[in-house]
């Protein structure tokens, strides 16, 4: 009998070997299933980008939305938009993204007034246990489906080793990638991310990356947004205005550190739309890179800048204190490599001021 592989991620090497008989599943009492199935309806997000769609589930206290990685192929062509429980609807700007663990954090940029869903304490999944998944398969919204834990594999070497992939019979089909997987409590113990089956039908295996790595991703997040505000000025911080007195210029660029091939810098990891970087054609490596760099086969590492004005950048900290002491409207040359500097340039930003941030 061939076995089809219907991947909803990245895993596929990883998984192209196992299939295994399913069980059944314990039963949840009717009332309690019920209770976790408004639940998840409230916490869970339609995730649509272009043509690819997706589940995601917000989390708590943030209020991000946590998916699957490969349900963001073409955010970079395409808007990233969110549709909640509630009916409400969101573009969402991307904190974190990696296909290696096939995980992506989302931030809506117009919250919805809904509670996230709580996760569970990493470590505790045990096999036998009854597991309920939920998400929109086929486009079908709100698709809850019963089932066990079947067994827990670490799949993958080296830094894609993912320890502890949860197995599972609960059904699981194209469309619920990136929902979430819960426990007899409600508790996220892992995010659907595949499916093995035998002949294309719905009684395959479903995978769900473990809620350890989702605390990971949600740290890293975290991470990425300081820096991004950091990028934005030091005067951008929660309820400050545009028309506030600016202690500095904005940029408006997304950005790490990096240090690798010798080069210490400030790497570009997204421009903003409309903002100065942008205007000045400086790109990110989360942006499409120059046709002309595709052709030459270099790295696209997005831009690394590395002074500001002469003076040098070696971390995102240093990029912030060159814009200190500017003010919007005036002009700054920015030295940038790409690769392994296999790309030289410059580049010169008329700084603007901070948009208007939204209240909270």
């Amino acid at each position: 009998m061939k076995l089809v592989m219907r991947l909803t991620g990245t895993l596929a090497a990883v998984l192209g070997a196992l299939i295994s008989w399913t069980a059944a599943a314990q039963e949840l009492t009717e009332a309690r299933r019920i209770e976790i199935a408004e639940r998840l309806q409230a916490g869970a997000v339609a995730v649509q980008v272009g043509r690819s769609e997706g589940s995601g589930f917000l989390t708590h206290p943030e209020g991000w939305v946590v998916t699957n990685a490969h349900v963001l192929r073409g955010f970079r062509t395409y808007a990233v938009r969110l549709g909640f429980g509630d009916g409400s609807e969101s573009r969402a700007d991307v904190l974190f993204l990696d296909p290696s663990i096939d995980l992506a954090v989302l931030r809506p940029r117009s919250a919805p007034k809904l509670k996230g869903l709580p996760l569970a304490p990493a470590g505790q999944v045990r096999v036998g246990q009854t597991v309920l998944a939920y998400g929109n398969p086929f486009g079908l919204q709100g698709t809850l489906t019963q089932g066990i834990v079947s067994a827990t594999r670490d799949l993958g070497e080296g830094p894609n080793r993912i320890v502890g992939l949860i197995q599972t019979d609960a059904p699981i089909n194209p469309g619920n990638s990136g929902g979430p997987l819960v426990d007899s409590k409600g508790h996220v113990i892992g995010v659907n991310t595949a499916i093995l089956s035998r002949g294309g039908g719905s009684d395959g295996i479903g995978f769900a990356v473990p809620v350890s790595y989702v605390r990971a991703a949600l740290g890293r997040a975290a991470a990425n947004e300081k820096r991004a505000q950091l990028a934005r000025g030091p005067w951008a911080g929660p309820g400050a205005e545009a028309g506030d007195d600016a202690r500095g210029a904005w940029l408006g660029v997304y950005g790490r550190d990096f240090r690798r091939w010798g080069i210490a810098g400030a790497q570009v990891e997204r421009v903003i739309r409309g903002g100065p970087a942008e205007r000045a054609g400086v790109r990110g490596y989360w942006d499409d890179p120059p046709a002309k760099l595709v052709e030459s086969g270099v790295p696209w590492t997005g831009f690394i800048i590395v002074s500001v004005d002469g003076t040098p950048v070696r971390q995102m900290s240093d990029l912030v204190h060159a814009l200190r002491e500017r003010k919007p409207g005036d002009r700054a040359k920015l030295l940038f490599v790409v690769g392994p500097r296999a790309v030289e340039g410059e580049v010169v930003v008329e700084l603007g001021a901070a948009p208007r941030q939204p209240k909270r």
